[in-house]
Protein backbone atom coordinates (compact mmCIF):
# COMPACT_ATOMS: atom_id res chain seq x y z
CA UNK A 1 0.00 0.00 0.00
CA UNK A 2 2.54 2.32 0.75
CA UNK A 3 4.44 1.58 -2.39
CA UNK A 4 1.58 2.45 -4.55
CA UNK A 5 0.90 5.82 -2.19
CA UNK A 6 4.70 7.04 -3.33
CA UNK A 7 4.14 5.69 -6.68
CA UNK A 8 3.61 8.45 -9.39
CA UNK A 9 0.48 6.64 -9.89
CA UNK A 10 -0.71 6.43 -6.54
CA UNK A 11 -0.27 10.53 -5.77
CA UNK A 12 -2.37 11.04 -8.77
CA UNK A 13 -4.74 9.32 -7.57
CA UNK A 14 -5.00 10.77 -4.23
CA UNK A 15 -4.56 14.16 -5.69
CA UNK A 16 -7.83 13.10 -7.69
CA UNK A 17 -9.61 12.01 -4.84
CA UNK A 18 -8.93 14.64 -2.67
CA UNK A 19 -9.59 17.19 -5.53
CA UNK A 20 -13.00 15.65 -6.04
CA UNK A 21 -13.84 16.07 -1.99
CA UNK A 22 -12.99 19.36 -2.38
CA UNK A 23 -14.76 20.11 -5.70
CA UNK A 24 -18.47 18.63 -4.11
CA UNK A 25 -17.72 20.69 -1.23
CA UNK A 26 -17.05 23.71 -2.88
CA UNK A 27 -20.37 23.35 -4.55
CA UNK A 28 -22.60 23.01 -2.08
CA UNK A 29 -20.74 25.87 -0.17
CA UNK A 30 -21.84 28.32 -3.12
CA UNK A 31 -25.69 26.82 -3.05
CA UNK A 32 -25.81 27.41 0.63
CA UNK A 33 -24.28 31.17 0.24
CA UNK A 34 -26.85 32.13 -2.18
CA UNK A 35 -29.35 31.88 0.22
CA UNK A 36 -28.04 34.50 1.90
CA UNK A 37 -29.31 36.83 -1.16
CA UNK A 38 -32.97 35.35 -0.90
CA UNK A 39 -33.55 35.16 2.98
CA UNK A 40 -31.95 36.30 5.68
CA UNK A 41 -33.48 33.87 8.11
CA UNK A 42 -32.99 30.84 6.38
CA UNK A 43 -29.23 31.74 5.89
CA UNK A 44 -28.70 31.85 9.57
CA UNK A 45 -30.55 28.83 9.99
CA UNK A 46 -28.37 27.21 8.02
CA UNK A 47 -25.11 28.47 9.33
CA UNK A 48 -26.85 27.32 12.53
CA UNK A 49 -27.08 23.91 11.40
CA UNK A 50 -23.26 24.26 9.99
CA UNK A 51 -22.14 24.85 13.73
CA UNK A 52 -24.26 21.85 15.07
CA UNK A 53 -22.91 18.74 16.80
CA UNK A 54 -24.01 17.03 13.61
CA UNK A 55 -21.36 19.02 11.18
CA UNK A 56 -18.94 19.99 13.24
CA UNK A 57 -17.35 16.63 13.46
CA UNK A 58 -16.93 16.98 9.58
CA UNK A 59 -14.78 19.68 10.15
CA UNK A 60 -11.33 18.10 10.50
CA UNK A 61 -12.63 15.87 7.38
CA UNK A 62 -12.60 18.91 5.12
CA UNK A 63 -9.61 20.57 6.53
CA UNK A 64 -7.92 17.38 5.64
CA UNK A 65 -8.91 17.35 2.43
CA UNK A 66 -7.17 20.50 1.93
CA UNK A 67 -4.13 19.89 3.59
CA UNK A 68 -3.64 16.11 1.51
CA UNK A 69 -4.59 18.12 -1.16
CA UNK A 70 -2.34 21.26 -1.13
CA UNK A 71 0.95 19.12 0.35
CA UNK A 72 0.48 16.31 -2.60
CA UNK A 73 0.21 19.11 -5.14
CA UNK A 74 3.44 20.67 -3.72
CA UNK A 75 5.09 17.23 -3.55
CA UNK A 76 4.47 16.30 -6.81
CA UNK A 77 5.59 19.90 -8.61
CA UNK A 78 8.88 19.73 -6.34
CA UNK A 79 9.52 16.22 -7.37
CA UNK A 80 8.55 17.41 -11.00
CA UNK A 81 10.46 20.24 -10.79
CA UNK A 82 13.92 18.02 -9.48
CA UNK A 83 13.77 15.05 -12.41
CA UNK A 84 14.12 17.67 -15.18
CA UNK A 85 17.52 18.36 -15.93
CA UNK A 86 19.15 21.98 -15.64
CA UNK A 87 19.09 22.50 -19.15
CA UNK A 88 15.38 22.15 -18.97
CA UNK A 89 14.08 23.81 -15.70
CA UNK A 90 13.63 27.43 -17.11
CA UNK A 91 12.85 26.49 -20.78
CA UNK A 92 9.29 26.79 -21.61
CA UNK A 93 7.53 23.64 -22.08
CA UNK A 94 6.77 22.96 -25.70
CA UNK A 95 2.31 23.94 -26.50
CA UNK A 96 0.26 21.63 -28.01
CA UNK A 97 -3.09 21.44 -28.47
CA UNK A 98 -4.39 19.76 -25.06
CA UNK A 99 -2.30 22.63 -22.92
CA UNK A 100 -3.75 25.26 -21.44
CA UNK A 101 -2.93 28.10 -19.45
CA UNK A 102 -4.82 26.75 -16.20
CA UNK A 103 -2.78 23.54 -16.87
CA UNK A 104 0.58 24.98 -16.58
CA UNK A 105 -0.47 27.45 -13.93
CA UNK A 106 -1.81 24.67 -11.36
CA UNK A 107 0.31 25.47 -8.91
CA UNK A 108 0.41 29.62 -8.83
CA UNK A 109 -3.42 29.22 -9.15
CA UNK A 110 -3.83 27.16 -6.18
CA UNK A 111 -1.28 29.42 -4.07
CA UNK A 112 -3.82 32.11 -4.97
CA UNK A 113 -6.78 30.25 -4.52
CA UNK A 114 -4.78 29.66 -0.63
CA UNK A 115 -3.48 33.12 0.27
CA UNK A 116 -7.11 34.42 -0.29
CA UNK A 117 -8.88 31.45 1.95
CA UNK A 118 -6.90 32.75 4.54
CA UNK A 119 -8.75 35.72 4.20
CA UNK A 120 -12.20 34.55 3.92
CA UNK A 121 -11.78 32.22 6.78
CA UNK A 122 -11.09 35.74 9.05
CA UNK A 123 -13.92 37.57 7.31
CA UNK A 124 -16.13 34.29 8.16
CA UNK A 125 -15.16 30.99 9.59
CA UNK A 126 -13.23 32.99 12.87
CA UNK A 127 -16.30 34.61 13.79
CA UNK A 128 -18.84 31.82 13.02
CA UNK A 129 -17.45 27.73 13.23
CA UNK A 130 -14.37 28.81 14.67
CA UNK A 131 -15.95 30.19 18.74
CA UNK A 132 -17.93 27.21 18.24
CA UNK A 133 -14.59 24.51 17.79
CA UNK A 134 -12.94 27.18 20.98
CA UNK A 135 -16.58 26.39 23.28
CA UNK A 136 -16.63 30.33 22.89
CA UNK A 137 -20.20 30.13 22.29
CA UNK A 138 -21.15 33.65 22.92
CA UNK A 139 -18.45 34.99 20.41
CA UNK A 140 -20.37 33.56 17.63
CA UNK A 141 -21.56 36.11 15.38
CA UNK A 142 -25.38 36.75 16.07
CA UNK A 143 -26.64 37.30 12.45
CA UNK A 144 -24.04 35.59 9.85
CA UNK A 145 -26.00 37.00 6.84
CA UNK A 146 -25.28 40.31 8.23
CA UNK A 147 -21.15 39.72 8.36
CA UNK A 148 -21.84 38.88 4.11
CA UNK A 149 -23.82 42.35 3.61
CA UNK A 150 -21.33 44.64 5.76
CA UNK A 151 -18.16 42.91 3.68
CA UNK A 152 -19.28 42.99 0.26
CA UNK A 153 -20.83 46.75 1.03
CA UNK A 154 -17.09 47.28 0.32
CA UNK A 155 -16.28 47.56 -3.14
CA UNK A 156 -12.44 46.65 -2.41
CA UNK A 157 -13.65 43.79 -1.11
CA UNK A 158 -15.35 42.57 -3.87
CA UNK A 159 -13.02 43.22 -6.69
CA UNK A 160 -10.54 41.27 -4.37
CA UNK A 161 -12.82 38.35 -4.15
CA UNK A 162 -13.63 37.99 -7.12
CA UNK A 163 -10.63 37.81 -8.50
CA UNK A 164 -10.31 35.00 -5.86
CA UNK A 165 -13.67 33.25 -7.46
CA UNK A 166 -11.68 33.79 -11.56
CA UNK A 167 -8.37 32.03 -9.71
CA UNK A 168 -11.04 29.68 -8.48
CA UNK A 169 -12.68 29.32 -12.05
CA UNK A 170 -9.66 28.52 -13.58
CA UNK A 171 -8.29 25.70 -10.87
CA UNK A 172 -11.19 23.60 -11.06
CA UNK A 173 -12.03 23.62 -14.58
CA UNK A 174 -8.51 22.09 -15.06
CA UNK A 175 -8.85 19.94 -12.27
CA UNK A 176 -12.09 18.69 -12.94
CA UNK A 177 -11.70 16.89 -15.76
CA UNK A 178 -7.92 16.22 -15.18
CA UNK A 179 -8.89 14.37 -11.78
CA UNK A 180 -11.12 11.55 -14.00
CA UNK A 181 -8.51 11.56 -16.32
CA UNK A 182 -5.66 10.56 -13.75
CA UNK A 183 -8.45 8.24 -12.44
CA UNK A 184 -8.35 6.26 -16.20
CA UNK A 185 -11.38 8.28 -17.93
CA UNK A 186 -8.86 9.27 -20.43
CA UNK A 187 -9.61 7.65 -23.80
CA UNK A 188 -11.13 9.61 -26.58
CA UNK A 189 -14.66 8.96 -25.85
CA UNK A 190 -14.99 10.44 -22.18
CA UNK A 191 -12.00 13.26 -21.99
CA UNK A 192 -13.91 15.51 -24.57
CA UNK A 193 -16.80 14.95 -21.90
CA UNK A 194 -15.53 15.16 -18.87
CA UNK A 195 -13.52 18.52 -20.53
CA UNK A 196 -17.11 19.77 -21.28
CA UNK A 197 -18.79 19.36 -18.34
CA UNK A 198 -15.37 20.85 -16.30
CA UNK A 199 -16.49 24.02 -18.40
CA UNK A 200 -19.93 23.82 -17.44
CA UNK A 201 -19.16 22.69 -13.51
CA UNK A 202 -16.71 26.12 -13.13
CA UNK A 203 -19.15 28.12 -15.25
CA UNK A 204 -21.78 27.86 -12.36
CA UNK A 205 -19.51 27.78 -9.56
CA UNK A 206 -18.10 30.90 -10.45
CA UNK A 207 -21.47 32.85 -10.92
CA UNK A 208 -22.83 31.37 -7.77
CA UNK A 209 -19.95 32.70 -6.28
CA UNK A 210 -19.29 35.99 -8.18
CA UNK A 211 -23.51 36.64 -7.57
CA UNK A 212 -23.20 37.40 -4.23
CA UNK A 213 -20.35 40.06 -3.75
CA UNK A 214 -22.36 42.21 -6.86
CA UNK A 215 -25.85 42.02 -5.73
CA UNK A 216 -24.83 43.21 -2.19
CA UNK A 217 -22.59 46.17 -3.76
CA UNK A 218 -25.67 46.91 -6.63
CA UNK A 219 -28.69 46.25 -3.61
CA UNK A 220 -29.82 43.56 -5.72
CA UNK A 221 -30.52 41.15 -2.40
CA UNK A 222 -33.70 40.99 -0.02
CA UNK A 223 -33.37 43.21 3.06
CA UNK A 224 -32.39 42.00 6.36
CA UNK A 225 -33.94 42.78 9.72
CA UNK A 226 -32.52 45.87 10.28
CA UNK A 227 -30.62 46.35 13.63
CA UNK A 228 -30.68 49.93 14.69
CA UNK A 229 -33.99 51.16 12.82
CA UNK A 230 -35.62 47.94 14.88
CA UNK A 231 -33.55 49.70 18.01
CA UNK A 232 -35.49 53.01 17.63
CA UNK A 233 -39.13 51.73 16.69
CA UNK A 234 -38.91 49.40 20.02
CA UNK A 235 -37.87 52.76 22.13
CA UNK A 236 -40.60 54.97 19.98
CA UNK A 237 -43.30 52.05 21.19
CA UNK A 238 -41.70 52.21 24.62
CA UNK A 239 -42.14 55.65 24.92
CA UNK A 240 -45.56 55.66 23.37
CA UNK A 241 -47.31 52.94 26.56
CA UNK A 242 -44.91 54.76 29.10
CA UNK A 243 -46.67 58.14 27.80
CA UNK A 244 -50.67 56.15 27.60
CA UNK A 245 -49.67 54.42 31.16
CA UNK A 246 -48.71 58.47 32.40
CA UNK A 247 -52.13 59.64 30.86
CA UNK A 248 -54.04 56.59 32.60
CA UNK A 249 -53.03 56.95 36.16
CA UNK A 250 -53.34 60.56 35.58
CA UNK A 251 -57.36 59.93 34.35
CA UNK A 252 -57.59 57.41 37.23
CA UNK A 253 -55.77 59.71 39.72
CA UNK A 254 -58.08 62.92 38.61
CA UNK A 255 -61.59 60.18 38.76
CA UNK A 256 -60.40 59.31 42.26
CA UNK A 257 -59.92 62.81 43.68
CA UNK A 258 -63.10 63.78 41.87
CA UNK A 259 -65.36 61.09 43.32
CA UNK A 260 -63.67 62.03 46.63
CA UNK A 261 -65.02 65.93 46.43
CA UNK A 262 -68.89 64.30 45.84
CA UNK A 263 -68.74 62.30 48.48
CA UNK A 264 -67.54 65.11 50.80
CA UNK A 265 -69.81 67.28 49.13
CA UNK A 266 -73.06 65.19 50.14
Amino acid sequence: MLAFLSSSIGKKVIMSLSGLFLLVFLAFHAALNLTALFSESFYNQACEFMGSGFVMPLVPVLALGFIVHILWSLRIEFQNWNCRPNSMRYRVPTQTKASSWASKNMLALGVIVLGLLAIHFFHFWSKMQLPELLGNHDDVAENPRQLIIDLFKNPVWCVLYLAWFVAIFYHVSHGFWSAFQSLGLNNSKWLPRLQFLAKIYAVVVFVAYAAIPVCVLTGCHAEGTPTEPAACVATEEAAEEETEATTDEAAAEETETTAETDANNA
